[in-house]
């Protein structure tokens, strides 16, 4: 997400009060201790991965070049403040360990001498973590707009401004807001979805990137966060989150539940696709429920086709999670375990069991609030998109940090 602390020319401190009091919503606050703390040797759980050490070792040299990149920086985790050199020797030593390990009992013998395993909850009231999972689609998609190509993706306008309001005020940390300069010269919350895709306030701005053929697949798209688009030449893009409006996310399909046309149970991705197909009269309503626009740039697909996370490099499907940098730090490794479903390559599902792996927090996500929220990225293709619909369950998530040497002074 880009943060400007410059605001516009002849921008006044009463407008900025003005905008705070109406469209903050309350800080969130530290996160208490409990929510992160670490674990004697007696609680630790037994701890196993499931995936391929190859996967690991991809995501850990991503982590890695990025970590390394942040030189002196501190986090804070629970009541402790840890840097991120810190951290970039807790993923060594755990991929050493992992690539040593031939059995699970040496990997927790070693987990226990060289590690202090910190859990994560979501209250105080010691429930665990949260997790969803989410993919990258592959959509049908044309860089010009066509009969058939008529919804379109934007890229970031230039007069959108994406405030952090802790330069203006300590109690606002975290909070950010998008607005823009109206032709009054006040500065007010940027277009909602209901301005930009039924008023077409970006229309004729030059701003479309690509157009898609159906506009579920570009909520969808808004929602995870980018995705691939397949040309008619079969040119493979990817679509890149490049900011979004500051609108708060909802969820258009619990506003189709809340409306009576379906049970909660009833509503899946497919489900709401289907309805929109059978009822376009309520297209724009339902849309409209999710304020939350979100702004992409295209490029061209690198090989694997997978996208950046919010580290700025490649996320590796089974091993990225996004969290929410206020409470977790962006670079941290953990392990997590938690009900994962497993579909075949054409989507369909063959089961769903508990699963433990280690995975390295590389992303964020506008819905992912809180110490105790996860959300897992799984990549793209048909299983991957049936496995992360199917994710919506408690689990255990724990943070793994390197314990320290002794001191000597």
């Amino acid at each position: 997400m880009y943060h400007f602390r410059v605001l516009p020319r002849g921008l006044s401190a009463l407008c900025v009060a003005l905008l705070l009091a109406a469209c903050v919503t309350p800080p969130r606050g530290v996160p208490p201790a409990e929510a992160i703390r670490p674990l004697s040797a007696a609680e630790w759980p037994r701890i196993k991965d499931d995936l391929d050490l190859g996967s690991f070792e991809r995501a850990c040299e991503q982590n890695l070049s990025y970590l390394r990149s942040l030189g002196e920086k501190t986090f804070q985790i629970g009541v402790s403040t840890v840097g991120a050199q810190r951290l970039v020797e807790s993923v060594e030593a755990l991929l050493e360990l992992r690539r040593k390990s031939r059995t699970p009992e040496e990997l927790e013998i070693g987990l226990k001498e060289g590690f202090e395993l910190l859990r994560v909850v979501g209250s105080t009231r010691g429930a665990g973590a949260f997790f969803s999972a989410y993919y990258q689609p592959i959509l049908p998609a044309s860089p010009a707009q066509t009969e058939r190509f008529t919804y379109p993706l934007y890229r970031r306008p230039t007069d959108l401004v994406t405030l952090d309001l802790g330069a203006f005020n300590p109690k606002y940390k975290g909070e950010t807001l998008g607005a823009r300069v109206d032709a009054a010269g006040q500065l007010v919350p940027y277009f909602d979805r209901r301005d930009i895709d039924v008023r077409k306030q970006l229309e004729g701005r030059g701003l479309e990137v690509a157009w898609l053929d159906n506009a579920f697949d570009r909520l969808d798209l808004h929602i995870q966060g980018g995705g691939l688009l397949q040309f008619p030449d079969g040119k493979l893009m990817i679509a890149k989150y490049a900011g979004n409006n500051g609108a708060t996310y909802k969820s258009a399909g619990m506003a189709l539940v809340g409306s009576g046309a379906m049970t909660r149970e009833e509503a899946t991705k497919a489900t709401i696709k289907q309805y929109l197909i059978e009822h376009p009269e309520g297209e724009s309503w339902l849309l409209s429920q999710n304020p939350r626009y979100v702004f992409f740039d295209v490029s061209e697909a690198p090989g694997d086709g997978l996208p950046f996370g919010a580290i700025k490099r490649p996320l590796t499907p089974g091993r990225s999670i996004a969290v929410d940098p206020q409470s977790v730090p962006l670079g941290a490794p953990a392990y997590v375990r938690l009900p994962l479903p497993q579909a075949d390559a054409q989507g369909l599902m063959l089961a769903k069991e508990e699963s433990g792996r280690f995975v390295l927090c590389q992303d964020t996500g506008g819905a992912i609030k809180g110490p105790g929220r996860v959300d897992l990225f799984l990549g793209h293709g048909p299983d991957a998109k049936a496995e992360a619909s199917k994710v919506w369950d408690l689990g255990e998530f724990y943070l793994l940090l390197k314990k320290l040497p002794p001191r000597k002074r």
